[in-house]
């Protein structure tokens, strides 16, 4: 099913109206409650923090690799530390730096200010951390815990945004949601501070009947006016799409209303010709206009008011968050999308990879491509081989049935790579079940074209983009970079600038696992093997730290150009 715009009184349901079907008392709803237990009408499921748990055990038995005692007594000096794998030839930590609370799904992000890197995570305990890349020490101000009543819990699953509300001339602001499937969480937020670590604003969302409360989606900042202004989008679990200024308030025609849960995080891209960045999104659906499963969403500002552009249904939820690319010869953005695992048995759209053309909705030839399981994570775009073409890599579960239970059993994901017509490139197995982690794009041997580095249960994996062959002695039959270091969200790759162990050009990451494995949150930086001579396609997650969700390509930008001291799209400002 494909909703176009259409005229003003269709319009107004976006806005919050439902159909009296809808309204019915008798109507199905299925409701997924995160972090709690739900039975919707007509469904049976079990919750993620189940899971979770299950994927735990699981990870502790068949993905529990340990180092041999001669890499252990080769790690850094460090109060957590990382093990390195046996037999790795990557390079061993610039340093390590060790928080109290557990690091899950939040992803570092990475931006530069006034000559400096710095590093962004959030944890389960509620604190947001800003580091500096070169030394890992934590910057004047920081951590700070959200905003939250004493005593009560907060936890941060969501990716901090680093953007410029304030123009480049200005330091950058930090912006994040709390709220979280593996732990408590009572927070309902997006909160936005300052570099210095003072609060720029608090912005409380809304509570769903019967639903967990919290954003666990991603803020993104783009434009969506002509005016320019530096616009904070994302997807709460109360229903609602939100737009803010760079004060914290509603833009016009904000929030839309999904009528279910938003897990996705938004992508911004400016269509040829239009005026403003639309909003990619996905959400679930529980029979609102005849959909039972997901959308997959595009809404532009017009004449201030939100617009719904196009909109497909699809059998499952959409907890993935799209991608904006180019990927064929048509030269038209494409928007690509991911899965989710909340309608069981898995109909048939469960295990599918989705990509329409950003600018109609109209659905790309040779897609959708049929992954292992659901994708929740998010694809990344960029030219992989020497043929100068974009791919999509993705991550996906590995399942042994139709119900979200039977992807724990073969212990295993995957990473698979597709060109542009929907052709699988290569495809890869990674040790751990469900990965929630999202691939990154860098040119890691001196090539003109990008490898691939994604986590997983197990750790990190380091997997050659032409061949998808695993690189510096990484295996499935044997150990990823980091072994123990569970990688449930995506690493980022910059050039660090600044002075100390880590800077020049260095991978950040955040592992350790939920706060279930009682294992410290750990925020690594490691030495890229050689300098890249091409700009990263897809360095960190969401693309760029104004998690944008777009290919610098499809952006403008540095098409397969050669560095020459450039830097990582959108990390440039001051100094």
């Amino acid at each position: 099913m494909t909703w176009r715009i259409g005229p003003p009184e269709h319009g107004e349901w976006q806005r919050g109206r439902r159909s009296p079907a809808e309204d019915a008392p008798n109507a199905p709803r299925p409701r997924y409650v995160p972090g709690r237990g739900s039975t919707p009408l007509a469904v049976s499921t079990v919750t993620i923090r189940l899971l979770a748990v299950a994927a735990i055990v699981t990870a502790t038995v068949v993905v529990g690799v340990a180092a041999s005692p001669a890499a252990a007594a080769a790690s850094p000096a460090s109060s957590c530390g990382v093990l390195a794998g046996h037999g790795i030839t990557w390079p061993g930590p610039s340093w390590v730096h060790c928080v109290t609370g557990a690091i899950a799904q939040s992803s570092p992000t990475v931006a530069d200010w006034d000559g400096e890197t710095i590093v962004a995570v959030g944890t389960e305990d509620g604190e947001l951390h800003v580091l500096d890349a070169a030394s890992g020490a934590e910057l004047p101000g920081w951590p700070q815990r959200l905003a939250a009543p004493p005593g009560a819990p907060v936890a941060i699953e969501s990716t901090p945004t680093i953007a410029f509300l304030d123009g480049p001339d200005h330091p950058p602001s930090i912006i994040v949601g709390t709220g979280s499937t593996w732990v408590e969480n009572t927070a309902r937020e997006v909160e936005a501070f300052y570099l210095s670590g003072n609060v720029r604003f608090v912005f409380q969302v809304g509570v769903a009947p019967g639903t967990a409360v919290g954003v666990i989606s991603t803020p993104a900042v783009g434009s969506l006016t002509a005016g320019g202004q530096q616009d904070i989008v994302f997807g709460s679990w109360d229903n609602d799409v939100y737009a803010l200024t760079p004060a914290g308030k509603l833009l016009p025609g904000f929030p839309i209303n999904n009528a279910d849960t938003i897990w996705s995080s938004p992508a911004l891209y400016e269509v040829p010709g239009t005026v403003g960045d639309s909003i990619y999104l996905g959400g679930d659906a529980h029979g609102w206009h005849g959909c039972f499963g997901g959308w997959v969403s595009d809404y532009r500002y017009l004449a201030g008011v939100p617009r719904l552009i196009w909109q497909h249904c699809e059998p499952q939820t959409i907890w993935s968050s799209p991608a904006v690319g180019v990927i064929n010869s048509s030269g038209r953005a494409v928007v690509v999308v991911g899965t989710g695992f909340y309608w069981q048995p898995f109909p048939a759209g469960t295990d599918r990879l989705y990509a329409y053309y950003a600018d109609d909705g109209e659905t790309v030839p040779g897609w959708p491509v049929i992954t292992s399981g659901p994708s929740l994570g998010s694809p990344a775009i960029g030219v992989i081989n020497s043929t100068g073409e974009e791919a999509v890599v993705d991550t996906s579960w590995v399942c042994a049935g139709l119900t979200n239970a039977s992807c724990l059993t073969p212990g295993v994901s995957r990473v698979t790579a597709w060109d542009g017509a929907g052709h699988e490139l290569w495809s890869d197995v990674l040790h751990g079940p469900t990965d929630f982690s999202s691939p990154v794009l860098v040119a890691l041997r001196g090539e003109d074209f990008n490898d691939v580095l994604v986590g997983a249960g197990a750790g990190l994996y380091a997997i050659g983009g032409a061949s998808g062959a695993y690189l510096f002695g990484t295996s499935f039959s044997g150990e990823p970079i980091d072994p123990g270091c569970r990688v449930f969200n995506t690493v980022a790759v910059t050039e660090v600038l600044g002075s100390g162990p880590g800077a020049g050009w260095s991978v950040l990451e955040a592992c350790g696992g939920p706060a279930a494995f009682a294992y410290p949150g750990r925020i690594v930086s490691y030495p890229l093997p050689t300098a890249p001579t091409v700009q990263p396609a897809w360095p960190m997650f969401r693309e760029n730290p104004a998690h944008d969700g777009v290919a610098p390509q499809a952006a403008g930008d540095y098409p397969g150009q050669l560095l020459a001291g450039g830097r990582v799209r959108g990390t440039v400002a001051g100094g």
